[in-house]
């Protein structure tokens, strides 16, 4: 789905990830589970495109769900994986070296940790796959691929979750960051992740200070529908809405 010129959602429920269109060039913006790759595949054949055309794959964090295809997608396309220095090594050997400050036993009684749960067990998220080569940016680097996104480095989910800003888009890709749905309680609104599935929801909740002041006016998060509106809104709805 086309959510705005040239940027497409990609979902199959509980998490998105996104193609970004360039003068006939895409950089995909994380890569969903192992089990969408025929899925991805369809969609670029739907976008008009073909794997020769993807020149990048920006992860906005290593978790199974967000990392999913990229190896193979870095493999049949030849084009590299980035993804922020703090999260490299997990994205590398497919293992996170931290662990969460919440249980995922604390959503029990909620149905929306079970659809969750089911959904990227199928898909096969259950484990992360190693990515053999990434490459390596920063806080505030602008990466020269399509789009030329620029990075904005908020932890807390995990060491390096990050958000990229398409400034001539005015859009901002929030990864984890900032979700509109909460996959363990499926909670509406702007909101940090929930403390079990993060590594510092302390931090996370800091992190958000990150966002205000920046220019966009569509949010797209790695979980929930589009934000359209003030980004400071969005984080003032979040903060408020704290831990989950």
């Amino acid at each position: 789905m086309q959510v705005t010129d040239g940027i497409r959602r990609l979902t199959q429920g509980v998490t998105n990830f996104y193609l970004i269109e360039q003068s006939g060039k895409f950089t995909l913006v994380d890569a969903g589970t192992p089990g969408d790759w025929a899925f991805f595949q369809r969609s670029l054949t739907s976008s008009g495109a073909q794997l020769s055309d993807l020149e990048a794959i920006l992860i906005t964090h290593a978790h199974s769900d967000h990392t999913g295809i990229a190896e193979r997608v870095r493999r049949e396309a030849k084009a590299p994986v980035w993804i922020h220095q703090a999260d490299a090594a997990a994205a590398r050997t497919g293992k996170a070296d931290w662990k969460n400050d919440g249980k995922a036993t604390s959503y029990l009684l909620k149905a929306e940790f079970y659809r969750t749960l089911v959904s990227l067990t199928r898909r096969g998220a259950t484990r992360m796959i190693p990515i053999k080569e990434v490459r390596e940016f920063a806080d505030g680097e602008t990466i020269d691929v399509p789009g030329h996104p620029r990075v904005v480095h908020a932890p807390g989910h995990t060491p390096g979750s990050a958000a990229l800003l398409v400034p001539d888009r005015r859009v901002l890709l929030t990864g984890d960051v900032l979700a509109t749905r909460n996959p363990l309680t499926g909670r509406i609104g702007p909101q940090i992740m929930p403390s079990g599935l993060n590594e510092d929801t302390p931090l996370a909740l800091a992190s958000l200070d990150a966002l205000p002041g920046i220019d966009a006016g569509l949010l797209l998060p790695g979980h929930g529908d589009p934000w359209r509106g003030d980004v400071a809104e969005a984080v003032r709805q979040a903060k408020t809405a704290g831990r989950s």
